[in-house]
């Protein structure tokens, strides 16, 4: 073999030096076998030589270190790019319980001591009561003493140890790094500087701190650094209305950033980071809550404008405080529907990501934080399970280092001919179906067109409507959907102008898929109720919308209502009814002008066009067609080519309250008309003003 090499064993934490006999060391005078050596053999490493071997053997282990450091960072930005290539992202939401909020003595948590509601609720107004600077007046254990016995206080304070920051923020750190989140929103975020530093190695983050000079903690949206490189940002504090004295009153906040991806030409991501009004059990903060939201949806559509990415995917975390998210949202759609005002589709088209509950404490067991995004750009593939605890086990504790769970979800990017195909889809859904759909904006309208529009004429025909029903698979829809269709326009054609008017005839409130939310709306509003006084929706709408509001724009939004002459009060049909009536979400934002509105009915479309009749009834009887599935070329209402033209010709008298399109579907297909009672609106009518005995839809 040649001349050895030594080899350092370690042993004792000593460096020892064993000398290993080479092939020179076993020879004609030597035994290999023997424990005999040569005196040639026999001569050992020199001291110098020692040193020489370790200072030798500490480069090569370091040298190895480097080289397992590069081998991981080009594994990670393989698997990175392997991602990127999917266009797959993971999002993270976690309110990780501020270090100067973080103590067990806070009211909302006094572990240890079993208390009732009503000793919490005392503790909560001692706590709550101030000195004439407007300054705390108790501090602990003074606002506990006399609800809470001495040996309840020694024990809350013993569980204090769960709460301590030095050892909390080193297990936020280490939970943070096993989320392996690519964008990640925290809240209650006070010690940026520590997070920013123990992350850097991969994170890139901004930070946005709350106005109020006495809360130090804020929002941060951290992103990987090898995936996004950051394109703008921008942030707003809320205005949750004015004192006694016209001082404005800021208190929480919002943080949106633009990512753009480092290795695919995906479109921007939009992410949305805030933390809404505390108190979820405390219905009247829902109004604050609402009015933050409305100026979240504002600063969203203007930002993306302003970047030219209003269709950009958007991902909103943050923890909501609010236990009914459909509600809040319901109400703000309520706010900018009345108005007339465009804002951005992410108020009509967001989905929830559903979780367990993601706060577990001794005062409440809710889920109050979200990640929310738009399902027509984005597909979840994964939802991070939220620990379950045992029953009376509470967080923070030794294993979770806040009182909230982070909420994971892993994304994948929709390609632009997907989303165009599932807006097409949504048309077809809308116009020719019978199911419910979500609101179409008008760049989405835009794309659903030119999906049909294959050969990019300006007008949709025949071979068109093949080939794009063929390509969605309409295992839905009748097979000869093509032609019936267009046989409802003119020279069975289709131009843009029609394609927006025959899917605005068949959008009506019961057709939208978040009505839900605007059934959640009216319950706030009404209080139980079953109908609404107007005054009272008045003093509502004053409550919840933006403060830049003037009075003559909620009086407008009153007077969009269009009740009848005496009548006072709305029934949640006919709130829904002119709520969704108010804007369509694809119309342009235009600002308030009461002398534009009065050009416009209710639809926002010009007065006198008796076609809109004629497309009305043919697509109401599409949709029958459609639903009926199984009919029989026998009978003429089921057999499209047997239609006349008189037979698609809606009868000459419209009534508005019947349908959108003015018909009932009998009176559509020529069938018998089954008795049926006056919907609410007629009833208003008839009864002038006695409201009290309309019927309500439950």
């Amino acid at each position: 073999m040649g001349n050895g090499v030594g080899l350092l064993r370690r042993g004792g934490g000593t460096d020892v030096v064993q000398r290993i006999d080479t092939a020179e060391d076993i020879g004609p005078d030597k035994d290999a076998s023997s424990g005999s050596k040569s005196p040639i053999a026999s001569s050992s490493v020199s001291p110098k030589g020692t040193a020489t071997l370790e200072a030798r053997l500490r480069q090569l282990e370091v040298l190895v270190e480097q080289q397992a450091q590069q081998l991981h960072g080009w594994e990670s930005s393989m698997a990175v790019v392997r991602r990127d290539s999917r266009r797959i992202v993971t999002v993270a939401q976690y309110n990780i319980l501020a270090s100067y909020l973080g103590k067990n003595t806070q009211p909302w948590f006094l572990y240890g001591a079993e208390i009732t509601c009503e000793q919490r609720a005392a503790v909560f107004k001692k706590f709550g009561e101030r000195d004439a600077n407007g300054k705390p007046a108790n501090a602990w254990p003074k606002y506990a003493e006399g609800i809470l016995t001495p040996a309840q206080i020694l024990e809350v304070n013993r569980r204090d140890e769960d709460f301590k920051w030095p050892s909390r923020k080193v297990r936020l750190v280490d939970q943070i790094r096993q989320l392996d989140a690519d964008v990640l929103s925290l809240v209650e975020l006070d010690e940026k500087e520590y997070f920013h530093q123990c992350l850097l190695d991969e994170w890139d983050m901004v930070f946005h701190k709350r106005p109020r000079a006495a809360s130090l903690d804020g929002c941060g949206v951290f992103w990987r650094r090898s995936k996004f490189s950051l394109l703008a940002q921008h942030a707003i504090d809320f205005v949750d209305g004015s004192d006694d004295k016209g001082r404005l009153q800021r208190d929480r906040s919002c943080l949106m950033v633009l990512l753009q991806w480092r290795y695919t030409s995906a479109p921007p991501l939009v992410v949305v980071s805030t933390h809404l009004a505390k108190d979820p059990e405390d219905r009247s903060q829902t109004a604050v809550r609402v009015r933050q939201v409305t100026q979240i949806v504002e600063a969203l559509t203007e930002f993306t404008a302003l970047h030219s990415v209003s269709e950009a995917p958007v991902v909103l975390c943050g923890d909501l405080n609010a236990k009914h998210f459909g509600e809040i949202r319901g109400i703000a759609r309520t706010v900018w529907q009345m108005t007339g005002s465009q804002l951005h589709k992410f108020l009509w088209c967001a989905s929830d990501v559903p979780t367990g509950n993601t706060s577990i404490t001794k005062a409440r067991q809710c889920r109050i934080d979200a990640v929310q995004y738009l399902s027509g750009q984005m597909e979840v593939i994964e939802v991070r399970d939220v620990p379950r605890l045992p029953h009376g086990e509470v967080i923070p504790s030794a294993e979770h280092p806040s009182d909230h769970f982070p909420v994971v979800v892993k994304f994948q990017m929709k390609d632009a001919y997907q989303t165009h195909r599932e807006l097409g889809r949504a048309w077809l859904e809308c116009v020719a179906g019978q199911e419910k759909v979500h609101p179409l904006t008008q760049a989405d309208l835009r794309s659903a067109f030119e999906f049909f529009d294959r050969d990019k004429s300006n007008s949709i025909h025949r071979h068109d409507l093949e080939e794009a029903c063929c390509d969605l698979q309409c295992g839905n829809f009748f097979s000869d959907i093509q032609q019936v269709l267009l046989d409802c326009f003119p020279e069975q054609e289709i131009s843009y102008e029609n394609f927006i008017r025959a899917y605005e005839i068949r959008m009506n409130h019961e057709r939208i898929r978040s009505i839900g939310e605007l059934e959640k709306a009216f319950q706030f509003f009404a209080g139980g109720r079953r109908t609404i006084p107007l005054r009272q929706l008045e003093e509502a709408f004053r409550e919840i919308t933006p403060i830049s509001f003037s009075d003559a724009e909620v009086k407008e939004m009153i007077r969009r209502l269009d009740l009848p002459l005496g009548v006072e009060e709305v029934d949640l049909h006919s709130f829904c009814e002119v709520v969704c009536r108010a804007s369509f979400p694809h119309r342009d934002r235009r600002p308030f002008s009461p002398a534009a509105l009065a050009e416009q009915d209710t639809w926002g479309q010009p007065l006198g066009r008796q076609s809109t009749k004629d497309l009305g009834a043919k697509l109401m009887h599409l949709s029958e067609l459609n639903s009926s599935r199984g009919f029989s070329s026998s009978s003429p209402c089921r057999n499209p080519s047997t239609w006349s033209t008189n037979a698609l010709s809606p009868p000459s008298k419209f009534d508005s309250d019947k349908s959108i399109c003015g018909l009932s579907t009998e009176e559509s297909l020529g069938l018998p008309m089954p008795p049926r009672s006056p919907s609410p609106m007629t009833l208003i009518r008839q009864l002038n003003g006695k409201v009290a005995h309309c019927p309500t839809v439950e």
